[in-house]
């Protein structure tokens, strides 16, 4: 197995080191002993083996040792030193903060963006502290900075944010893996101080010259979103494009298209390889000048790590090719893995990251058997054919081998996503090229910029309408797909099945694949008892909980806050929705119109969740919101009514839920929305459960007239732990063992209150917070309330 790839299998050692280190969280003195006593060991062995022939024993050995490698690393790059930059964010007291701009600065939304190198760190009345590390900066005025130069800001410095809700993408992870530790944010406009020029030679400051010289050009010859997919196509930036042209790429499967990436790469190699040609540069030359080309492409993409991973890949094929040594596929996948993983372990745990080297793997496997069967399988035998039936066995064999891992990722199937890369990619070729070409004639001939810009400009506008029309078609994608771990490889192994089957191995892989199978259909057997779970998710200031009963049934208690720049629906309901499968909601239950609970609803209505009914509280504010929402509902048919005090949901039965209050409550005009909220109480087993919406203290008065009922074992706070909800009589006769409070991190009005949490802790009831601990789950099987999260 190591004799034929070392490399390859060498780097899935690694591989699982790092995951093993992400997993356990092993210290830095404890994963450097292992691996020294292993290497020492190792050592021992491998001269001994060679007189005892023990190469079995010697590669097992190795392997082992090169997992505890891959631990070392991320332990190394864990250890943080006492200046970096990291280890002073999350006060939330303003500094000012020295440093050199390491790329220019981007628009996003209303602010721009730069990242900063910084150096020196000043809090007040204390002495400057000399720092290290990368710091995302973001403020309204930064388009001012120039990269290079030296500036000083004002502003708080913050840890960035954690995957806040389960399955969410992990923001500080990905900045990670930029090697970026903090993110600061700029509470005044101006720069306080700036050096206002580059060092005499500064390699950033070239670079983003560049950049701005060729968006300059593009822009000559494009606008709108033609130009915008340019940039993304040749310089990785990607923030003028729209955000529903995103959207079609992105469920049609070809989101790849739009990010510089290997595939750009391998533009970029071809379009050098075809110019050295035209150049008649002799062949053992081709290879350096294309390295260097390639090389030249990373620095003037800003170090993007899709890119870097791709050169790098192909930079040990290229070198395997001019030594005249054998270009293995496999090894080459390994060689690069290896050197990425050394480099920026924190790779490993990005999709992008995975994504690529899977398809590579994937062409590398599937490719021959898939273009032997489509050979026999599609009746084309005349020569023209053959590159069609190469170019669809190789997006075939990326999109099977990716497959699982994207159902896993988003929760969506794009079917159109095979045939669509088949138009696309050749046509995103054409484009790359013809803007390549463009920005290289430019200071030569304004006709021949014009002409080969006109080329670019009309390819990306066919792109983008054929993405959206793509996108259009009914079953072009499903949305909510879930598959088990499990399953996902139980998969695989019937790819390899299918890869194998001439092979004797194809018996012990079917084995395999039957064993897997089995073991998945019991664990579900021995899993799926009568639990109901609830996820209390963390959607700024709002409230948003899912409770999922057995039989595939379920609650949505509010749908989270709506406002000009954050949806709760699309932002965190939906992609949740997505990754579990979930298609399907029995009630949707909104405790009182405020927007802070009704935002999401709209974008669930216009998304592929099926809703039975819609409950409201009976009192009616008259906001736009409002209206949109029985807009939806009465162009959908989605059955909506409201709720009233004493009714119950016999529709999840055995559970029992019952309305406490809701609406006027026979007390005549209503003091406010909030004192309008339905409160539910669910019975499950032995554990009772209350919501309690944004009732504030009046409605708890009333509800404390019938005190025995409120007995619960978990509270959901009303309103968002506000000093006028949780009053002490209303808790006392409520005596729960867990509150529950949903509110967004330093939101303007001050909650939670800390009256409201003194009251908490004086009963003894343990409070949990999502502006704290983001996502809030709990399981119950009927007599014991667990937290999951």
């Amino acid at each position: 197995m190591l004799s034929r790839r070392p490399l390859f299998f060498s780097a899935l050692a690694v591989c699982g080191g790092i995951l093993l280190q992400y997993a356990f969280s092993l210290s830095l003195s404890c994963a450097a002993i292992i691996f020294s006593g292993l290497f020492f060991l190792l050592l021992i062995t491998h001269f001994c083996a060679r007189k005892n022939n023990c190469e079995h024993a010697l590669n097992a050995l190795l392997l082992v040792t090169l997992v505890f490698a891959g631990t070392l690393r991320l332990a190394v790059e864990e250890f943080r030193a006492t200046n970096a930059i990291g280890n002073f964010a999350g006060d939330e007291n303003e500094i000012l903060l020295l440093g050199t701009v390491e790329t220019e600065p981007r628009p996003k939304r209303e602010h721009w963006r730069l990242v900063l190198s910084a150096q020196t760190l000043l809090r007040a009345e204390a002495q400057a502290i000399r720092v290290r590390g990368k710091v995302l900066v973001s403020g309204r005025k930064l388009q001012e900075a120039i990269a290079g130069e030296q500036i000083m800001l004002r502003g708080r410095l913050r840890l960035p944010d954690e995957a806040r809700n389960p399955g969410a993408f992990d923001y500080r992870l990905y900045l990670k893996a930029q090697d970026i530790g903090a993110q600061f944010w700029c509470t005044q406009d101006s720069l306080l101080w700036r050096s206002g020029k580059p060092a005499s030679f500064s390699m950033i400051h070239t670079l983003a010259a560049m950049r701005q010289w060729i968006a300059q050009q593009l822009a000559r010859f494009s606008e709108g979103q033609a130009l915008a997919l340019l940039q993304g196509l040749l310089l990785g930036q990607r923030e003028e494009i729209d955000d529903r042209v995103m959207a079609s790429f992105a469920q049609t499967g070809l989101i790849h298209v739009l990010s510089v990436s290997g595939l750009h790469t391998g533009f970029i190699a071809l379009i050098l390889l075809v110019c050295a040609e035209l150049m008649c540069v002799p062949k053992r030359a081709q290879g350096p000048l294309i390295i260097l080309g390639l090389m030249g492409y990373v620095l003037l993409t800003g170090l993007q790590a899709p890119v870097v991973r791709a050169t790098i890949m192909a930079i040990v094929l290229i070198l395997g090719n001019v030594f005249e040594r054998d270009g293995e596929t496999y090894n080459s996948l390994g060689a690069a893995a290896i050197i990425i993983l050394m480099w920026q372990p924190w790779q490993l745990l990005q999709l992008g990251f995975l994504l690529s080297f899977v398809a590579m793997w994937g062409i590398a496997y599937l490719y021959r058997p898939l273009r032997f069967w489509l050979r026999r399988a599609l009746p084309w035998r005349w020569p023209p054919a053959r590159p069609a039936i190469t170019l669809l066995a190789v997006s075939f064999a990326a999109q099977l081998a990716t497959l699982p891992f994207l159902i896993a990722a988003y929760g969506r199937l794009p079917v159109t996503a095979i045939w669509g890369n088949l138009i696309v990619i050749p046509i995103s070729f054409f484009a790359v090229a013809a803007g390549v070409v463009a920005c290289l004639v430019a200071p030569l001939s304004n006709f021949l910029l014009q002409v080969y810009g006109a080329a670019a400009e009309l390819t990306v506008k066919f792109m983008i309408h054929f993405t959206q029309w793509l996108a259009r078609l009914p079953g072009a994608y499903v949305e909510g797909v879930h598959a088990p771990l499990l399953l996902l490889l139980v998969y695989l192994l019937a790819l390899a099945v299918f890869v194998e089957w001439r092979r004797k191995s194809r018996r012990g892989l079917m084995v395999a694949a039957l064993a897997m199978l089995n073991v998945f259909i019991w664990r579900e057997a021995w899993l799926s008892g009568p639990k109901l779970r609830l996820t209390f998710f963390d959607v700024g200031q709002g409230d948003a909980v899912l409770l999922e009963f057995p039989q595939g049934k379920r609650m949505l208690i509010d749908a989270g806050p709506w406002s000009e720049y954050s949806d709760a629906g699309e932002r965190v309901l939906l992609p949740y929705f997505a990754q579990s499968g979930i298609r399907h909601l029995q009630a949707v239950v909104i405790t009182h119109p405020h927007a802070d609970h009704l935002g999401g609803l709209p974008a669930l209505l216009s998304s592929w969740v099926k809703i039975d009914t819609v409950y409201f509280c009976g009192v009616e504010i008259n906001s736009w919101l409002e209206q949109q929402c029985e807009r939806g509902l009465d162009s959908l048919r989605v059955p909506y009514r409201s709720l009233h005090t004493g009714e119950a949901l016999p529709a999840f039965a055995p559970a029992q839920i019952g309305v406490l209050a809701a609406g006027r409550n026979g007390a005549g005009a209503v003091e406010n929305a909030n004192n309008a909220s339905v409160v539910l109480k669910i019975l499950w087993g032995e554990i009772a459960l209350l919501f309690a919406g944004d009732a504030e203290w009046q409605s708890e008065w009333r509800m404390t007239r019938r005190a025995a009922i409120l007995d619960s074992d978990l509270l959901k706070a009303g309103h968002h732990g506000s000093q006028t909800s949780s009053t002490l009589p209303f808790l006392r006769a409520v005596t729960p063992q867990w509150a529950v409070i949903s509110a967004g991190r330093r939101n303007k009005f001050g909650h939670p209150h800390p009256q409201v949490l003194a009251r908490l802790d004086s009963l003894r009831i343990q409070s949990v917070r999502t502006d704290l601990n983001g996502a809030v789950i709990f399981e119950t099987e009927g007599k014991v309330l667990k937290r999951l999260r």
